[in-house]
C-alpha cells in the first residue's frame, strides 16, 4: 500500500496523474494535429494522383500514331533472319527477324524511365498507292486504290471474318495473282467480292491481286491503327468534281516481302515503339522529356544504307515522338494546378496553425494552476518546460503518426517525404506552444489583459509595418512577374503563394487597429442607456477583448478563402462556357470523317439548321519570311458561309470582306493568326507556298476551324492554286431559333455516319468540366471552403474557451444581482461579437478582391481549356450563400462556446483569485 501510494507521488506518478486531470483539451489538441498530419501527407498524394490522372487524359487524346516513338523512311528493310530469335513466326523471323533484332537492341539502350514506357517495337510497310482496275469498269466510274501493305504481326492485330489468309507469294512479282486480305469496310466500299482478281499497275506491269479473305481488327482502339490510317476504313474522296476515290490497305503475306522488295512502287515504312500510357506519372515528367529530347535527338542504324538500282535500302533513322509536346504541356498544367492550389491552401493552414495556438492555450490554461502551484513550491523554469514540454510530446507525436499512416493509406500515389516532413512540424509543434507558454507563469501575479499594454505598442508597430511592407513586397513582385513568366512556367514561388495569407494578416491589422474606434462610441452611447448587459458587454469587449490576432486571423482568413473560393469557382465555371463556345464556334459543329458534297447537302436539309459552314481544307503549308521557311496550317473557308453562321456570336472569327477579292499585285488576301503574324515581323519578302500574300487581318490564338495557334486562312475563292483536295472534315452548323439541339445534332450525326462526331458549345463544356483539372480545382475549392469554415468555427469556440476563467469569476458574481441566464449569453456574445463582424466584413472585402491580385500571376487557361485568361465572374448566390454559411458558423460557434462547463457558483468565484 505504502509502495502504491509512493508511486502516485513520484515524478512520473504526478506527471500522469497531471496528464489525466481535464483531457478534454488535450485530446482535442492530438486530433489537430492527426487532422494536420493526415492533410499534410493525404494532400500531396492526392494532387500527384490527380497530376497522373490528367496527364492520361492529356494522352488518351491523342493518337498513338503522335505519341509513339516512330522513325519513317521511303527506304526498304533489308532481308534476313534474327541472330537469336524473336518472337516472329519462323517464316516471318527469316524474313523481318534481323530488323526486329536491331529494334529491340535500340530499345534495351534506352535509359529507364524511358525503356519503361517503350513497348515491344512494331512495323509497317506500304507500298504505293496502285490503281486497282476492275476488269470491264467505264470510264468515269469509281476509283479503287490500294495500298499493297505489310505487318510482321500480322495475326495478332487483325482476324479472319471471311475467307482465308492470303498465301504466300512463290514467285517474282509481277507474276502469278497475289493474294490479299482487306478490313471487311474497305472491302464493302471497294465492293471487292471474295476470290476477285484486280489488276494493279506494278512499274508499268499489270499484276494480277485477288480478295482471299476479309478481317477484323482484334482490338479497333489499338494504336496500331492510327499508324494505318487505311487499314480499318477506306479513305474517300468525293467532292462532287470528278469520279470518287476509294483508297485503303491491302495485306499480304509478311513473309512475301522479299518478292515484293525489288518492285518499282514507292514505299512508306514506319517503325516504332508503342507508348505505354498506362505507365505514365507525374513525378517522371520531366526526367522523360530530357530523355525524349536526347533519343530523338540521335540516330540509329537500322541497315546498311546502300543503295542497288532504284532500290535503297534503310540505313540510319531518327525517332521522333509527340509524346515530349503532351508532356511539356502537361508540365505547364501541373505548375499552373501547384500554383492555384497552393494559392488556396495558403488560407486553411493559416488558420490551421491559429487553431493550433489556441489548442495549446487552451491546454496550457487547464494545467496552469498546477503549475504555479509547482513554481510556488520551487519547481524551475527548466522543470516546467520540461514537465509542458512532455504533455506535448505526448499528445502530437502519436497524433502525426496516425494521421500520416491514414493519409499515407487513403491515397495510392507516391508524392515524395515532403508530407511526412509537415507531419513531424505538426508532431512537435504542441510541444514547442507549450513550452513558450511558460514564462507566462507567476503564482504571485497574473496580469490584467488591459492593463500594461503600453509597453508592447512600439513592439506592434515595428511588427505592423512589417507585415504591411512583406505584403506590399509580395503583390508588387506578383504584379511585375505577371502571366508572361507565371506560374505555369516558373512553378509554385512560396512567397507568391502565400499573398493571400499576407493580405489576410494585413487585413487582421486593419481590424484590431479599427474597430475600437466605434466600439469606443457604442460604449459612449450605451452607457446614457439603462441596461446592464449592453454595456457591460461593450465596455468589456472594449478594455478586455478576447479576440487578438489569432481568433481575427482565422475569422478574416476564413471569410476571405470561402469568397475567393466561391469566385474562381464562378470564374472557372463562366471560363469554360466561354471557352467550349469558342472552340465549336457555332451552335454545332460536325467533325471527324471526310464529307461528300451529298452529306453537306443533307446537312443544309436537316429540319432546325439554318446554315452550315464547311472548312474546305485545313493542311499543312509553308510560309516564306525573307527566305526563311515556316510551318503553319492553310485553312480555307467560305468567308460568306462562315459570317452567316457565326453572325452575332461574340466568339465569331471576324472575316473582313476583302477576303473573297481575287490576288492581285500585292497577292492573295488572307487572315493570320497572331503567332505567324508574330514571326512575319517587318519582313518584306512573305509568301506562302510560294504565292505572294496580302494580310488583312490578325487574329490571336485558335479558331474554331482548327486547333492549332499557327495558321493563315484564305477564302474559297482563291485556294484553287494552293490545295486541290477541297475535301471538308469539319462543318459548323447555325440552327433555326427555337430548334430543337437534341433532334438536330441526332440528324447530322446519323448523315456524317460513324467515326464523325456532333458537338455543341454544352456538350463541350460538360466535357472540359469533367477533366480531372478542372474538377480537381472544384474540389480543392469546396474543400476549402469548408474547412476554413470548419477551422472558424472552432477557433471562435477556443478563443471563448480561453476567456471562460475571467468569466467564471464574473458571471456568478452578476448572477447574484439578478442578472438571467439570458444575460449571460448576451455578455458571451459580446466578447466575440463586434470584432467577428468587423472581421467578416473585411474578411468579404479581402476574398473579393484577391482574385484581381492573384490571377495577375496564375493563368486558369489550363482549367478552363482556353487560350486566354478567363475574366474574373462573380455568382451573386454562391457568394450570398457563403457569406450566410459565414455568419451562421461564427453564431452557432459562439452559441456553443458559452454553453462549455457548468455554472459556478457565487461562493466559489468569490473564493477564486481575484484579478490584478
Amino acid at each position: 500500500m505504502t509502495a502504491r501510494h509512493h508511486s502516485r507521488l513520484s515524478t512520473p506518478g504526478l506527471l500522469l496523474r497531471q496528464f489525466s486531470a481535464g483531457p478534454g483539451a488535450s485530446i482535442a489538441l492530438a486530433l489537430l494535429v492527426l487532422a494536420g498530419a493526415l492533410f499534410a501527407t493525404a494532400v500531396p498524394r492526392a494532387v500527384a494522383a490527380l497530376h497522373t490522372a490528367a496527364l492520361a487524359e492529356q494522352t488518351a487524346a491523342m493518337p498513338g500514331a503522335e505519341l509513339d516513338l516512330t522513325a519513317a523512311t521511303i527506304t526498304r528493310p533489308a532481308i534476313g533472319p534474327s541472330a537469336d530469335g524473336t518472337t516472329l513466326d519462323a517464316e516471318v523471323d527469316a524474313v523481318w527477324g534481323a530488323q526486329e533484332e536491331l529494334l529491340l537492341d535500340i530499345r534495351s539502350g534506352m535509359p529507364e524511365p524511358l525503356r519503361g514506357i517503350a513497348g515491344d517495337p512494331l512495323v509497317a510497310l506500304a507500298m504505293g498507292p496502285a490503281r486497282a482496275a476492275v476488269p470491264g469498269a467505264g470510264q468515269g466510274s469509281t476509283v479503287y486504290r490500294v495500298l499493297p501493305g505489310f505487318d510482321p504481326r500480322l495475326r495478332e492485330h487483325v482476324e479472319l471474318a471471311s475467307g482465308d489468309w492470303p498465301a504466300p507469294v512463290g514467285g517474282p512479282v509481277p507474276g502469278a495473282p497475289v493474294e490479299i486480305v482487306l478490313a471487311e469496310p474497305v472491302a464493302e466500299r471497294m465492293a471487292w467480292e471474295l476470290g476477285e482478281d484486280r489488276l494493279i499497275d506494278v512499274g508499268g506491269v499489270d499484276q494480277a491481286v485477288r480478295l482471299a479473305g476479309t478481317v477484323e481488327p482484334v482490338d479497333a482502339a489499338d494504336g496500331f491503327w492510327t499508324h494505318v490510317t487505311t487499314a480499318l476504313r477506306p479513305e474517300v474522296v468525293d467532292n462532287g468534281l470528278a469520279p470518287p476515290e476509294i483508297t485503303g490497305v491491302a495485306f499480304v503475306d509478311p513473309a512475301s516481302w522479299s518478292a515484293f522488295r525489288d518492285v518499282n512502287l514507292p514505299v512508306t515504312m514506319q517503325m516504332w515503339f508503342p507508348t505505354r500510357t498506362e505507365r505514365l506519372t507525374s513525378d517522371e515528367v520531366e526526367v522523360l522529356r530530357v530523355q525524349l529530347g536526347e533519343f530523338s535527338s540521335g540516330v540509329h542504324r537500322l541497315g546498311s544504307g546502300e543503295r542497288d538500282g532504284f532500290i535503297d535500302e534503310i540505313g540510319e533513322v531518327a525517332f521522333v515522338s509527340g509524346l515530349g509536346d503532351v508532356l511539356a504541356e502537361a508540365s505547364v498544367t501541373t505548375a499552373a494546378s501547384d500554383a492555384v492550389l497552393a494559392t488556396i491552401a495558403s488560407g486553411p493552414i493559416g488558420v490551421m496553425i491559429a487553431v493550433l495556438v489556441l489548442g495549446a492555450r487552451v491546454v496550457f490554461e487547464r494545467r496552469r494552476v498546477g503549475l504555479e502551484l509547482a513554481a510556488a513550491r520551487g519547481a524551475s523554469a527548466g522543470q516546467l518546460r520540461g514537465i509542458l514540454a512532455l504533455e506535448g510530446a505526448a499528445i502530437g507525436v502519436p497524433a502525426a503518426v496516425v494521421g500520416g499512416l491514414v493519409g499515407t493509406a487513403v491515397i495510392a500515389a507516391d508524392a515524395g517525404p515532403g508530407g511526412w516532413v509537415l507531419a513531424a512540424a505538426f508532431a512537435v509543434t504542441p510541444a514547442l506552444l507549450l513550452v513558450s507558454s511558460a514564462p507566462a507563469l507567476s503564482p504571485l501575479r497574473r496580469a490584467r489583459a488591459d492593463l500594461g499594454a503600453g509597453s508592447g505598442i512600439r513592439f506592434r508597430w515595428v511588427g505592423e509595418l512589417l507585415i504591411a511592407l512583406i505584403a506590399a513586397a509580395a503583390v508588387v513582385l506578383l504584379l511585375q512577374r505577371g502571366l508572361e513568366t507565371s506560374a505555369a512556367r516558373t512553378g509554385v514561388d512560396p512567397l507568391l503563394a502565400a499573398v493571400p495569407l499576407l493580405l489576410s494578416l494585413v487585413a487582421c491589422v486593419v481590424v484590431l487597429r479599427l474597430y475600437p474606434i466605434p466600439l469606443a462610441s457604442l460604449v459612449r452611447r450605451m452607457s446614457a442607456r439603462p441596461g446592464l448587459v449592453p454595456f457591460l458587454g461593450s465596455a468589456r469587449a472594449l478594455r478586455d477583448p478576447s479576440a487578438g490576432l489569432v481568433p481575427v486571423l482565422a475569422v478574416v482568413v476564413g471569410v476571405s478563402v470561402a469568397v475567393f473560393s466561391s469566385v474562381l469557382l464562378g470564374t472557372v465555371r463562366t471560363g469554360i462556357e466561354t471557352s467550349a463556345a469558342a472552340r465549336v464556334g457555332a451552335d454545332a459543329a460536325v467533325s471527324g470523317m471526310p464529307l461528300t458534297r451529298a452529306q453537306l447537302d443533307e446537312f443544309r436539309a436537316v429540319p432546325g439548321v439554318a446554315a452550315i459552314a464547311p472548312v474546305y481544307s485545313t493542311r499543312p503549308s509553308q510560309v516564306s519570311i525573307d527566305g526563311r521557311q515556316r510551318s503553319t496550317t492553310l485553312i480555307v473557308v467560305d468567308a460568306e458561309e462562315m459570317r452567316r453562321v457565326q453572325a452575332g456570336r461574340a466568339d465569331a472569327t471576324p472575316l473582313p470582306a476583302t477576303l473573297a477579292e481575287s490576288g492581285g499585285e500585292d497577292g492573295v488576301p488572307v487572315l493570320l493568326s497572331g503567332l505567324v503574324d508574330t514571326l512575319i515581323g517587318d519582313a518584306s519578302d512573305v509568301a506562302l507556298d510560294g504565292e505572294a500574300i496580302r494580310v488583312e487581318g490578325v487574329v490571336e490564338g485558335a479558331t474554331a476551324y482548327s486547333p492549332r495557334s499557327s495558321w493563315v486562312l484564305m477564302d474559297l475563292a482563291n485556294a484553287e492554286p494552293f490545295t486541290d483536295t477541297l475535301v471538308p472534315r469539319t462543318v459548323l452548323v447555325r440552327f433555326e431559333p427555337g430548334a430543337d439541339a437534341a433532334a438536330v445534332t441526332g440528324d447530322l450525326a446519323a448523315i456524317a455516319g460513324d467515326g464523325a462526331t456532333v458537338v455543341t458549345p454544352a456538350d463541350l463544356a460538360g466535357e472540359l468540366a469533367d477533366r480531372s483539372t478542372a474538377q480537381g480545382l472544384v474540389v480543392a475549392l469546396i474543400a476549402a471552403i469548408v474547412l476554413t469554415s470548419l477551422l472558424t468555427a472552432l477557433a471562435i469556440v477556443l478563443t471563448l474557451v480561453v476567456g471562460r476563467p475571467v468569466r467564471d469569476r464574473l458571471l456568478p458574481l452578476l448572477s447574484t444581482l439578478g442578472l438571467a441566464r439570458r444575460g449571460e449569453r448576451a455578455l458571451v456574445a459580446w466578447e466575440i461579437g463586434p470584432v467577428a463582424t468587423v472581421a467578416l466584413v473585411v474578411g468579404a472585402a479581402l476574398g473579393a478582391a484577391l482574385p484581381f491580385v492573384v490571377l495577375q500571376g496564375i493563368d486558369l487557361g489550363a482549367f478552363t481549356g482556353g487560350d486566354d485568361q478567363p475574366a474574373v465572374a462573380y455568382d451573386p448566390w454562391l457568394i450570398a450563400a457563403v457569406l450566410a454559411g459565414a455568419v451562421l458558423v461564427t453564431a452557432v460557434a459562439a452559441g456553443v462556446a458559452s454553453r462549455v462547463g457548468g455554472r459556478v457558483s457565487a461562493a466559489r468565484a468569490m473564493r477564486a483569485e481575484e484579478e490584478g
